[in-house]
């Protein structure tokens, strides 16, 4: 018997090529998924589309909805991308529902194409499925597979351009053509976006609703005061509370509970916290909230993330930098980081142990979080 795991590690890179006709062609033969009870919410951007998409989620679940999110991607196990009612699905739930997708038809399928199929089964009979676009707009199945009562874009900058294009305006539109007929844009740090955004609702004749710093309630800023989350948790929870609203809600805030993800300004220890931040956006929250400290700073990054404009953000808050080796594809050479790091100035060696008196900030990408999680048992 197939299993989940063993299949997907078939599939090598989880974003292969997109073909725009290949996943609606796979959902052909599997013509369950597309009449779906649940209402689908599609949240797209750049950052903060986990923190957005679970922060809905128990907003939509504290009032008795029965309620599915997937996210991505993982930091320790894959079936962390599903959330059901306040926990993860189940490894075991997980290969039943892909056996009941028949794996011959899924063949074809990329690897982040597999969990979307996977979601849309495992979520199909709830009352939400709030569903987090992959890297793209456009360019991503969830995109081509769904049909949402709203799409929420959360913060959009520059990110994966070798799939979206080189310039933040062109990212931002293929991010925005994924705009259903009920929008909401959450707080932007650029003006295009906006402007790109209001364009694109007049073209598809999109009911948008624009938030900006104003749109953050008192009672949002206490409740991420008392639980020391960053700023940017506060334009995240506002993007989410008003589609909470929008879908004809009222919540309690203050009663709301954390936010059940890993990584994002998680303190792990009382000197270590660990971020998922890997572009400079990413790089421009932690300053935002790091600024008072010097950090000896546990990195490492994707080639393709530009880890030199990473590091030039972070360099008034590091204090050394010690490179978490890891063995994966995308990383960039070890040779070509201390490179940089010698450009910058900035004092560097390899990350070997924690040591009590110093404080450390851990990111750069997903799987240097995750696998600082795995090595440290958290």
């Amino acid at each position: 018997m197939m299993r989940l795991e063993d299949f997907l590690e078939q599939k090598g890179s989880e974003y292969a090529h997109f073909d725009p006709k290949r996943a609606p062609a796979i959902l052909h033969f599997l013509p369950h998924l597309s009449h779906l009870r649940c209402k689908i919410i599609h949240i797209v951007g750049t950052n903060g589309k986990g923190s957005v998409g679970r922060f809905l989620s128990l907003l939509l679940r504290q009032r008795g909805l029965n309620v599915g999110h997937f996210s991505s991607p993982h930091l320790l196990y894959f079936n962390e991308r599903f959330w059901l009612n306040g926990r993860n699905v189940s490894l075991e739930e997980l290969d039943r529902a892909f056996l009941s997708l028949n794996p011959k038809i899924l063949q074809e399928a990329s690897y982040f194409e597999v969990l979307t199929f996977l979601a849309l089964e495992v979520f199909r009979e709830c009352d939400y499925f709030v569903c987090e676009a992959g890297l793209g707009g456009e360019f991503d199945s969830t995109t081509t597979c769904i049909k949402p009562i709203l799409t929420l874009f959360t913060s959009i900058s520059l990110d994966h351009q070798e799939f979206l294009g080189e310039s933040l305006e062109a990212i931002a539109r293929t991010k925005l053509n994924a705009m259903s007929k009920r929008a909401i844009l959450g707080i932007q740090s650029f003006s295009c976006v906006v402007k790109i955004a209001k364009e694109v609702a007049e073209s598809k004749k999109t009911q948008l609703s624009v938030l900006d710093s104003k749109d953050i309630s008192e009672a949002i800023k206490q409740y991420c005061f008392k639980n020391a989350y960053p700023k940017y948790q506060q334009e995240n929870l506002a993007l989410a509370y008003y589609a909470f609203e929008d879908l004809g809600y009222r919540g309690d805030i203050p009663n709301l509970p954390r936010l059940d993800l890993q990584g994002r300004m998680q303190q792990v220890f009382s000197n270590v916290w660990v971020d998922v931040a890997h572009n400079v956006g990413g790089a421009k929250a932690i300053l935002e909230n790091f600024s008072k400290d010097k950090y000896i700073l546990v990195y490492n990054s994707y080639k393709d993330k530009d880890p030199k404009a990473i590091l030039e953000v972070l360099k008034p808050i590091i204090q050394s930098v010690e490179i978490f080796v890891l063995n994966h594809p995308r990383i960039i050479p070890k040779e070509d980081l201390e490179q940089i790091l010698k450009i910058l100035e900035i004092p560097y060696r390899e990350f070997s142990f924690l040591k009590e008196k110093e404080k450390y900030l851990v990111c750069g990408s997903f799987s240097v979080g995750g696998e600082f999680l795995r090595r440290f048992r958290i």
